[in-house]
Parts: C-alpha cells; sequence; structure tokens
C-alpha cells in the first residue's frame, strides 16, 4: 500500500478516520497476538505510524552557513596547522620515551654487571602493594554466587628469602 500525502485537515474528518480504519482492519495482522507480552499495538511495517510521528515531533534543522572560498582555505590552514602541532607533540613525547626506555636498558646492563644480586632483586619489581589488585569492582547488584567466605588472599613473600638475598650480596 503506497502512502499518500494529507493535510492534517483532511484526516481528521470522521470520514478519513473510517477509511483509516477500514484499511487497518483489512490487513492481515503479523507477529505475536496482541494478549501475548511484548506485542505491539500497531504493526511495525506501518508506515503511516512513522510519518505521523515525524509531522508532530518533527525538529527543526538549523540551516547550516555558507563559507566562501576565503572561509574554506582559512579553515583548511587551520586543520593543517593543528595536525602539524598534534604531530610534533607526538614525535617529542615518543623521543623522550626512546630515550627513558634506552637509559633504562643501561642501567640495567651497568647493575647487571655491577652485581648480579642487585640486578636480580631489581628485576623483581615493588614489593608494596599500593592499591589490591584482587579488589572487585563495585557494581549495583551483588553477585550471583554471594560471598566467598573461603577466600584466602595469596601470601606475600618470605622475610626469610630477603634476608638471605641481603647476605648473598655481603658474601
Amino acid at each position: 500500500m503506497t502512502f499518500t500525502y494529507f493535510p492534517r485537515s483532511v484526516l481528521s474528518t470522521s470520514i478519513a478516520r473510517k477509511l483509516l480504519s477500514r484499511a487497518d482492519a483489512s490487513k492481515k495482522p503479523r507477529g505475536p497476538p496482541s494478549g501475548t507480552p511484548g506485542a505491539t499495538n500497531y504493526n511495525i511495517t506501518d508506515t503511516r505510524y512513522e510519518v505521523i510521528k515525524r509531522i508532530l515531533y518533527e525538529t527543526p534543522k538549523p540551516e547550516l552557513p555558507q563559507f566562501t572560498e576565503e572561509d574554506l582555505e582559512r579553515h583548511e590552514t587551520i586543520e593543517r596547522a593543528w595536525q602539524l602541532y598534534l604531530r610534533n607533540k607526538r614525535e617529542v613525547k615518543c623521543r623522550e620515551m626512546e630515550a627513558k626506555y634506552r637509559m633504562l636498558n643501561e642501567a640495567n646492563i651497568k647493575l647487571e654487571q655491577i652485581s648480579k644480586s642487585l640486578f636480580v632483586s631489581a628485576q623483581l619489581g615493588n614489593k608494596t602493594v599500593l592499591f589490591p589488585g584482587q579488589l572487585k569492582i563495585p557494581t549495583e547488584t551483588p553477585p550471583l554466587n554471594g560471598w566467598n567466605y573461603d577466600y584466602i588472599p595469596s601470601s606475600k613473600p618470605d622475610q626469610s628469602q630477603k634476608k638471605e638475598s641481603n647476605k648473598q650480596e655481603e658474601a
């Protein structure tokens, strides 16, 4: 069925309402029966509802400004300058990171040559935990399985291992 556009005054007459209701009644119902949950009161493929929504709730579209060639050229120049600025900033940061990485590697190599035990302990990482890594993210609903009463956190490194590594350094 093709939809023809009618002014609002024509659609508001009783004859038009009768015609629309007859056309709606002659269509075969599709989808779930009207009594089932999730069923819609109207046929989804019927475009009349979309047309009515568009007419009633249409938002005015703003007019786009007309640019002259000079305005477009100015805009492109500013865009290119901004992209150049971002690229330069990115390259400077990349060079800084490369220099830091290179110095870190050189320091590791020197430390390995000077003291093997210090190098090994430096590679183990930071022993102090500033934030619990096993902390769960807060959510709005509790978990389905509830609280884990049998949870035991992972053990920290023994103090005896630290003392042994210190004794090896002194020797």
